[in-house]
């Protein structure tokens, strides 16, 4: 076996030596970051890669024009080589790298070029109804999620690999399809956006811009709100459909807002729609939770139950059946609480018809989110509701959450006032909250 140790500024252009100097067959044997030159710690990244061919190195040709057929390699490692078959010129590496994010096996793509017509519908104002746009949106959601769990797999190890434009300045690549997509980058990372979400994004919208109105900042950023408000999913209650009872339940960790919230969504109601509503609070942990549902009850001239078993809660449920509304206030519960959230899911059963909404907030850390989510899952979450976004300078975390969770949003809350301060979720508003229009933050 013959092994020899590349050095390359990225994937791509190490694959195309390694290939030319090794053959197709070649195996790669490991990667990782160093950094090269005399400098040290100052010396520039590069990525070493030690690949390794069982065959003696490939003869050649006496012809430089005699083209030799190229044997197939390992299946394991056929996405190295279809991506560096792919692969531009090495004076565009980084051009390669914004069309191609390449990991162990995993293999994204995400330099299709939409097939419309820009006079018909516009680079910034693509029709979601549109099969093909609409196609190509959901595969650019499924990148999104894919390549951020990957990477999540691979570990914090393989850092050069997982962020191929990591510490990369225009500078250093006068490329100009590389100084676009890095622009691109800069801005949706300056907003929040999780550094995997941000590179499929911009490699998006680097393949669907021109250059000019990449560096056109309104038009730029009404491409990636219309980007991203298609990669949300939104469900307001419909209390239009008078025809069934209404039923939801607010869940979720202590200090989120949830007795406000339901408040509000209480006020809401009864202004926009009708007085046909009831308060039901199994918070009895908290202090003066139920005198604080209490007094919305009073302002409102709405009753106030309080259950503390489950068949309290049918009881209450069954008594209301005229209501048009019935709204649920829970008790908190830490996400690591299991024993809790087991004791909530007995009151909340599949068949009582009781939609749970799970309110988080968008001044918590991106990790505590994910736990948060994937701890309440036990209770069959159906939508989401996003309170204190008007705490929060960037709101990019809505995006980096919502590309994993399913449940789509319902709500979003920006201030203590009821029932002002709570609009139900449009694409549009949410898009314009993570990626404000250049004259300033979206208000309602």
């Amino acid at each position: 076996m013959q092994v020899k140790v590349f050095e390359s500024p990225d994937m791509a252009t190490g694959l195309k030596l390694i290939k030319k100097e090794l053959g197709p067959d070649a195996l790669i044997l490991s990667t990782r970051t160093i950094r090269s030159g005399r400098l040290g710690i100052l010396g520039k990244h590069v990525l070493e890669i030690t690949a390794a061919v069982d065959t003696p190195l490939p003869k050649q040709p006496d012809d430089p024009a005699e083209e030799r057929t190229p044997a197939l390699p390992p299946p394991e490692h056929q996405a190295y080589v279809n991506n560096a078959n792919n692969a531009p010129p090495p004076s565009s590496a980084v051009s390669a790298v914004s069309n191609t994010l390449t990991f162990p096996n995993v293999p994204y793509k995400i330099g299709k070029k939409l097939e419309i017509s820009r006079e018909k519908t516009g680079p910034n104002h693509p029709d979601p109804e549109n099969p093909l746009i609409r196609q190509e949106f959901n595969e650019l959601k499924s990148i999104v999620k894919s390549l951020a769990d990957e990477i999540s797999r691979l570990g914090r190890r393989q850092e050069s690999i997982k962020s191929p434009l990591s510490g990369l300045h225009t500078d250093t690549f006068p490329d100009s399809q590389a100084k676009d997509m890095i622009h691109v980058l800069d801005l949706l990372l300056s907003y929040g956006t999780n550094r995997e979400t941000a590179q499929t994004i911009s490699g998006f919208a680097k393949d669907n811009l021109s250059a000019e109105e990449i560096q056109d900042r309104q038009k730029l950023c009404l491409f990636l709100q219309n980007t991203i408000s298609n990669i949300l999913e939104v469900q307001p209650p419909d209390f239009t459909r008078a025809e069934q009872q209404h039923r939801i339940a607010l869940v979720g960790p202590t200090g989120v807002g949830k007795t406000t919230t339901l408040a509000k969504i209480a006020a809401g109601h009864l202004s926009n729609y009708s007085n046909s509503i009831a308060l039901i609070t199994i918070d009895t942990y908290r202090i003066a939770a139920v005198e604080q549902l209490k007094v919305y009850g009073e302002i409102m001239h709405l009753p106030v139950d309080v259950v503390l078993t489950p068949d309290q809660l049918e009881q209450a449920i069954e008594k209301h059946r005229d209501k048009s509304l019935i709204l649920i206030d829970t008790a908190g519960r830490s996400p690591r609480d299991t024993l809790s959230i087991d004791e909530l899911s007995s009151f909340l059963r599949p068949d009582l018809g009781i939609v749970k909404h799970l309110v988080l907030s968008a001044t918590n850390r991106e990790e505590e989110l994910a736990e948060t989510i994937a701890r309440f899952s036990r209770l069959g979450i159906d939508n989401t509701i996003f309170t204190k976004v008007d705490e929060c300078v960037n709101l990019g975390i809505i995006l980096n959450t919502q590309i994993h969770n399913s449940a789509p949003i319902s709500y979003i809350t920006n201030g203590q006032r009821v029932p002002e301060d709570l609009f139900a979720a449009d694409k549009k508003k949410i898009a314009e909250l993570i990626i404000p229009n250049p004259e300033g933050i979206f208000h309602d």
